[in-house]
């Protein structure tokens, strides 16, 4: 977990938002200081012409964030983040906070 938590953490910046550190309100398992963690892992496999398979590995993020490029954060929601957008991977929904 700590692996996929590093990639999205070198991400952050290129992609406009900046990852928020935990306050005393925010409850995750203490790993490091950042309020966003893996809540799910997934490996499928897809098959390309002539049989071959190719595996991707799907996690799934859930924390806070904040916006700090408005126009860097709005291509990321539109185009996704990471090299397997073409298999639907790297999609992002944000709710914003109350």
């Amino acid at each position: 977990m700590a692996q996929q938590r590093k990639w999205l953490a070198d991400r952050a910046k290129k992609a406009g938002f900046q990852l928020v550190e935990r306050s005393q309100r925010v409850q995750f398992e203490p790993q490091d200081n950042q309020a966003f963690d893996v809540v799910g892992r997934d490996w499928p496999v897809l098959y390309r012409k002539g049989g071959r398979r190719v595996r991707l590995s799907k996690v799934t993020f859930e924390g806070f964030l904040k916006v700090e490029d408005v126009d860097k954060f709005r291509q990321t929601l539109t185009h996704g983040i990471g090299r397997e957008k073409a298999f639907g991977m790297g999609l992002m929904t944000v709710i914003p906070r109350k």
